[in-house]
C-alpha cells in the first residue's frame, strides 16, 4: 500500500525542501514540476514539508502525498531540523525505498539514514554550493562543506542541475554525476483586469521597466543593478520582484543604494498570476548574480520572449549559449549600465528578434517532461541495482 493507502509500487520520499505547492522557492518548484509528473506516471512519491510553508490540510497536491512535519524558526537551523525529523519519520514510519534529498546541508544526515535504512538508495540533488552563499556565517558553512562531502561520498546518485556543478564534483570528489537541467513551463495568461491592477499599484507601466525576479540575497548582487540604473537617468523603471531572506537587513541596503529614486520600484513577493504579469508586461529581464545553479528565474524570463541581460556566470552560459551578446563580468557595475544603455536604445524589432532567439533556446532545451522523464530512468536503474547513468 503507498502512503495514500493504494497498491502501489517503491516509495520515494523527498526532503530538503519546503513542502509542495509550491509558493516560495526554486527548489520547491523544481519538486513540484518532477514529482507531479512522476506520479502520473504511475511513481509513488511523498513529499515532505515544513510547517509554516504548506496548508496543514494539504495531504497531497497533484498527486503526490505531502507529509507536513514540525522546522525550528530559525533560519540557520529551519532546514537541518526538519531533515532529521523526515529521516526519522522515514525510517520507522514510511520506509521508503528511494531516499532523495534536496541541497547539501540536508546531506548532513545521509549517514543517518544509511544506518537505520540500508536497503534504501540515497539520492541527492545539488541545485548550487550552498555553502558559499554570504547568509551563513562561517561555523554554518563549515557544516554544509560537511554535508557537501557526504553527499558526494554516502549517496548512491548524484544529480546536479547543470554541467557547472557535475564538473565541480567530478573534479573535487572524482564521483560521476548525472546532469538533468531544470524545465519550464509555457507562460499561462493572465486576465488584463488583473495585470493592469498590479501594474497600477506597482506604479509601472507594460514595456516601461527592467525586471529582477528572485530572492534578495547579496550572491544575488542586486545593489549592481540598483547601481548601474542609477548611473544615469532612464526612462523606464527598475522592478525588483522578491523577498529578503535575511529578516530585512538586505533589503534595507538595497534601499539606501536606491535612495528613494522612484524608479527604482520594490514589488515585495509576487506568485502565480501577479508574478506572470510581471514577467509579461517588462521591456527587459536582468540579473547579475555571483552564485547560481540553474536559474529557473531566467529560464522563465526566456518563456515569456524577454530579451535578458546576464552576468557570465557558467549556468547562465548554459542556459544562454556561451555566443550570447548581452553577458557582463559579475561585479560589471559599469558593463550592466552600458548594456542597460544598449537595450534602451535598441529598435523595438530588435529586442522583439532577441526575445524570441530566448524564446525559442528555452523551449528547444529545457523541458520538465524530459527532465520527470531522466529522474523516473535514474529510480528505476538505482532499484534495479545498476548504476545511476544518463
Amino acid at each position: 500500500m503507498d502512503v495514500n493507502g493504494r497498491h502501489a509500487g517503491p516509495l520515494v520520499a523527498v526532503t530538503g525542501t519546503r513542502g509542495i505547492p509550491a509558493s516560495w522557492g526554486g527548489v520547491e518548484r523544481q519538486c513540484e514540476e518532477l514529482y507531479s509528473r512522476l506520479a502520473a506516471s504511475g511513481q509513488n512519491v511523498l513529499v515532505y514539508a515544513r510547517k509554516g510553508y504548506v496548508p496543514p490540510d494539504v495531504k497531497t497536491h497533484r498527486g503526490v502525498a505531502v507529509r507536513t512535519l514540525p522546522a525550528t524558526a530559525s533560519k540557520y537551523l529551519e532546514a537541518f531540523v526538519h531533515t532529521f525529523l523526515c529521516i526519522l519519520d522515514m525510517a520507522f514510519r514510511s520506509r521508503p525505498a528511494i531516499i532523495h534529498i534536496y541541497g547539501q546541508g540536508p546531506c548532513l544526515f545521509a549517514p543517518l539514514a544509511r544506518l537505520l535504512m540500508p536497503r534504501a538508495k540515497i539520492f541527492f540533488t545539488c541545485g548550487g554550493l550552498d555553502w558559499q552563499r554570504r547568509k551563513w556565517p562561517k561555523p554554518a558553512a563549515r557544516v554544509i562543506r560537511l554535508g557537501e562531502f557526504f553527499s558526494a561520498r554516502l549517496t548512491h546518485c548524484r544529480v546536479m542541475v547543470s554541467k557547472a556543478l557535475a564538473d565541480y564534483y567530478r573534479e573535487r570528489y572524482g564521483v560521476d554525476c548525472a546532469t538533468i537541467v531544470n524545465g519550464v513551463s509555457a507562460p499561462a495568461p493572465v486576465p488584463l483586469p488583473v495585470s493592469d491592477a498590479l501594474l497600477a499599484t506597482m506604479g509601472l507601466a507594460p514595456r516601461g521597466y527592467l525586471l529582477f525576479v528572485a530572492r534578495l540575497t547579496p550572491e544575488k548582487r542586486v545593489k549592481d543593478i540598483i547601481d548601474a540604473f542609477l548611473r544615469s537617468p532612464r526612462p523606464v523603471k527598475l522592478a525588483l520582484v522578491g523577498d529578503d531572506a535575511s529578516g530585512g537587513d538586505y533589503l534595507r541596503t538595497l534601499a539606501q543604494a536606491a535612495g528613494g529614486d522612484s524608479g527604482v520600484v520594490f514589488c515585495g513577493y509576487r506568485f502565480g498570476e501577479e508574478l506572470a504579469a510581471l514577467y509579461g508586461n517588462a521591456l527587459a529581464f536582468v540579473t547579475a548574480s555571483e552564485l547560481e545553479g540553474m536559474p529557473l528565474s531566467l529560464l522563465e524570463a526566456m518563456s515569456y520572449g524577454l530579451p535578458c541581460l546576464a552576468s557570465d556566470l557558467k549556468p547562465h552560459l548554459e542556459v544562454l549559449g556561451d555566443d550570447y551578446p548581452w553577458l557582463f563580468p559579475v561585479a560589471g557595475v559599469d558593463a550592466l549600465g552600458g548594456l542597460m544603455d544598449t537595450v534602451l536604445a535598441a529598435p523595438a524589432g530588435v529586442l522583439t528578434e532577441r526575445g524570441l532567439a530566448c524564446k525559442n533556446r528555452v523551449t528547444q532545451n529545457f523541458s520538465w517532461d524530459t527532465a520527470a522523464a531522466s529522474l523516473a530512468r535514474l529510480y528505476g536503474e538505482a532499484l534495479s541495482g545498476r548504476p545511476c547513468r544518463l
